[in-house]
């Protein structure tokens, strides 16, 4: 019975260790899965036995934490090690872990103080972001710290709370991490890691090239640096105080830069090495970049770039985003330029400088001494509705370009951009002088605004400019107090008008410029003449235009130097010296063409012209052709008879015309006052061919002789006595031109370009107190400029007529 009993009692023991044997796998699965849970770990699979040594074989344990997966394979393990043959480790980026929500926890593995030591065959390593598996090799020599190799080298000690280590990073890692040829790397590092988070402290000594358009940039990083990560918080810092930065630029870069000269300026402007600093520690939390201080700078010159208190949104950079920037420039060609920008979101408000003494050479303009200084406002830089503000200010001491030189410019600009789109901006300028060849203007002033809008629909520029002119100078002619208002709209093409007064004359000019066409019209109001002695008396200092208007309209293109034209005068007087001129009107109509003149023949009317003798009741033609002017048909009232001009030409090439006299009144021919005592009665007629060349004006063989008998008497003729008493000889035959009834009077007449006028005069007449026929011949010589200063106004009465004319301009003006 007791027999039976026992073997029924191994029995069951038996059965029960069968049993248990049978279904190890869901009773380990629960005993431990229950212990591993609390530290986070998840058992998906377990398959283990035991083999001939008594000794525990896993041919598979897969396990979970934190979104992470790792499967094990070829485990034997005994009571003093653990040898693996395989593992493969699956971790999970960044966004699947926050997608399922998974949170990280403080470290609480709870490690027994016994156990067999873990040796790990071949580690192998995927991530979705890994170019390569990454493979290696881990051995524990000492309970919980274990010693890593393969592709990193490291070791890690394990306790329940932490994991500390160090390990290196060289570029055999990097490549499998992502392939980066022109990255040289080798770095050491310290880390501890809680659950929560990782602080790492590291050793950094790598070089990156990168290739921009046949231009290599290399960054090297070099020293000690300490990164700080919250898990949960997204907290990242980053202290790099120690950590040196350097960039350089190849000197291959230049060569991209074709103009020789241009290169060799760049290259004395910017260095090829610049080094970039972080003074303050980067801290990253809650989306947001924050980098207290950044610089930028060269060893060997005064640029730099720095960056202050700068934040940005990792997911919104470039909308939300505050700091200070600051750039200042200093170099041998350029003396300073400096930008300050503060950064808040999508508004920008800063100011600059700009200091240049000399423009570079490569410029096709010179300048010196070019200073600037501004404010800018922005906001809402990135949307599509902005707004901004500038204003500045700019001076230069002198600007060259080709033939043109501008000297003591300064200028305030400003510009202003609404919510709704539209643009106001002004340029108020102020030259004190500027040359072009032959032309120098002084004094200008220049105030000009713009408005536009960039909303929907076409685009517009509505201009407004101010212009005032102290002098324009130039060779021929000089112009002093010039205003030019203009208006413009440009839109798919420019069209302006400009009210323009020049030393008092007032015209209006518009004209519409496009690609293909630049016509223009100047319209010049009905205004009194005395507006232009200004220009007329620098061309003829002595003449003075004294009464009359003028008017006139000139319509044209500008691209095809074409224009039409009618100009108007009425009623014109002026003075010449002391000769006067009275009352003239015409009107021209003409054209201009291909660089020539035209103006179609009009006829003119002149009251009157005293020049000496009173001329009267001129009337001609003028005409231009080919930009040679031409008076022709040209007829007058003079000393009691008519006189005709066939034609004259305003050229410099000889030409001849021919002058006639009708009818003329031989008494005012002959009579220079009432005290002379030579009295001489008839008419006259003449014919003067008139040679007009470089040398100056001529008559060749001109003639004058009498229309029907006239009379001659002499009396109290102090000179003519005079001749008789020293020479009585002639006494007889001079008496006989007291009293002479003239039955023909002919004379030659030659004027020499010097003045001289030569008379050959033959007399017929009969004298009846004795009774005798006269045949008188006689030479007579003369400068005629002295006899045209005895035949004209005296100076008494040319200062009345000048006063008057004068008074009478004034009350025109």
């Amino acid at each position: 019975m007791i027999k039976r009993i026992a073997w029924g009692i191994v029995f069951l023991f038996l059965s029960v260790l069968t049993l248990g044997y049978v279904f190890r796998m869901p009773i380990t699965q629960w005993a431990i899965a229950s212990s591993l849970s609390q530290s986070g770990v998840e058992l998906h699979c377990l398959d283990w036995s035991l083999n001939s040594n008594i000794s525990l074989d896993v041919n598979r344990l897969c396990l979970a934490y934190q979104g992470h997966q790792i499967e094990l394979g070829g485990i034997v393990a005994d009571t003093k090690k653990i040898t693996v043959g395989r593992a493969n480790l699956r971790l999970n980026d960044s966004e699947s872990v926050s997608a399922s929500n998974n949170s990280f926890k403080k470290l609480a593995l709870n490690l027994p103080k016994q156990r067999p030591k873990i040796d790990i065959k071949r580690l192998l390593i995927t991530h979705p972001q890994l170019h390569d598996e990454l493979v290696f090799s881990i051995g524990e020599e000492k309970l919980n710290t274990f010693v890593i190799s393969g592709d990193a080298i490291a070791e890690i000690t394990v306790s329940n709370h932490k994991v500390t280590g160090h390990f290196k990073v060289a570029d055999g890692i990097l490549t499998k991490i992502k392939p980066m040829p022109a990255l040289s790397l080798n770095s050491e590092h310290d880390f501890i890691f809680d659950g929560l988070s990782v602080d790492i402290k590291s050793n950094i000594d790598a070089d990156f090239t990168q290739q921009f358009s046949k231009c290599p940039v290399t960054l090297n990083a070099f020293g000690n640096m300490n990164m700080y990560y919250h898990f949960n918080d997204k907290k990242a810092l980053l202290n790099a105080q120690q950590l040196s930065g350097l960039v350089t630029f190849d000197s291959d870069c230049l060569a991209l830069i074709n103009n020789q000269s241009q290169r060799e300026f760049i290259a004395k402007q910017l260095p090829l090495k610049w080094q970039l600093m972080l003074s303050d520690t980067v801290k990253f939390e809650n989306g947001q970049l924050v980098i207290p201080s950044m610089l930028l700078n060269t060893k060997n010159s005064q640029t730099k770039l720095s960056l202050k208190n700068l934040a940005i949104n990792v997911q919104q950079p470039l909308e939300y985003a505050k700091g200070n920037i600051k750039l200042l420039f200093i170099s041998e060609g350029i003396k300073h330029i400096e930008i300050e920008a503060a950064l808040n979101n999508l508004a920008v408000d800063g100011n600059y400088q700009l200091n240049v003494d000399e423009l570079p050479d490569f410029l096709p303009a010179s300048a010196k001494k070019v200073a600037s200084t501004g404010l800018f406002q922005i906001e809402n830089v990135l949307q599509r509705q902005q707004n901004a503000k500038i204003t500045s200010e700019m001076t230069f001491a002198e600007l060259s370009f080709d033939k043109l030189t501008v000297k003591g410019y300064k200028a305030q600009f400003s510009a202003e951009l609404d919510d709704k789109q539209n643009i106001n901006a002004s340029l108020n300028s102020q030259l004190r002088s500027v040359a072009y060849e032959q032309y120098q203007v002084r004094g200008v002033n220049n105030q000009l605004s713009a408005f536009s809008s960039l909303a929907v629909g076409e685009l517009f520029v509505d201009l407004n400019s101010e212009t005032k002119l102290t002098q324009l100078n130039s060779d021929f002619l000089n112009l002093s107090n010039i205003r030019i208002s203009s208006k413009g709209l440009q839109s798919r093409a420019l069209q302006a008008s400009h009210h323009v007064f020049i030393d008092g004359i007032e015209l209006v000019a518009s004209h519409h410029i496009s690609a293909v066409e630049h016509p223009f019209e100047i319209t010049v109001a009905e205004q009194a003449v005395t507006k232009l002695n200004p220009v007329l008396q620098q061309f003829e200092p002595l003449a003075t235009l004294t009464d009359g208007s003028f008017n006139g309209v000139v319509r044209g293109d500008v691209n095809l130097q074409q224009a039409e034209f009618t100009f108007q005068v009425e009623q014109v007087s002026g003075l010449y010296n002391d000769y006067l001129a009275k009352h003239f009107s015409s009107r021209l109509t003409g054209s201009y063409n291909s660089g020539q003149l035209n103006v179609g023949p009009t006829t003119f009317e002149l009251n009157e012209l005293r020049a000496g003798a009173v001329v009267s009741n001129i009337v001609g033609n003028f005409s231009v052709e080919n930009s040679i002017a031409r008076a022709e048909r040209i007829t007058a009232d003079v000393l009691g008879g008519r006189f005709a001009l066939d034609s004259y030409k305003v050229t410099e090439k000889a030409q001849r015309s021919l002058a006639t006299f009708e009818n003329i009144d031989a008494s005012k021919l002959i009579t220079l006052d009432d005290k002379s005592g030579i009295t001489l009665t008839g008419r006259v007629n003449g014919r003067l061919p008139v040679y007009i060349d470089q040398q100056g004006i001529s008559v060749k063989s001109g003639e004058l002789s009498n229309q029907g008998t006239g009379k001659l008497v002499i009396t109290d003729n102090a000179a003519f006595d005079a001749v008789k008493a020293q020479q009585q000889e002639l006494g007889p035959i001079l008496s006989l031109l007291e009293d002479l009834d003239i039955q023909s009077l002919n004379s030659s007449v030659d004027l020499k370009p010097d003045g001289w006028l030569y008379l050959g005069v033959n007399l017929k007449g009969y004298n009846k107190e004795q009774a005798q026929q006269v045949n008188f011949n006689y030479n007579h010589e003369e400068n005629v400029f002295t006899l045209l200063r005895a035949l004209r106004l005296s100076d008494e009465i040319t200062q009345k007529v000048e006063q008057e004319y004068s008074t009478k301009g004034t009350k025109n003006d």
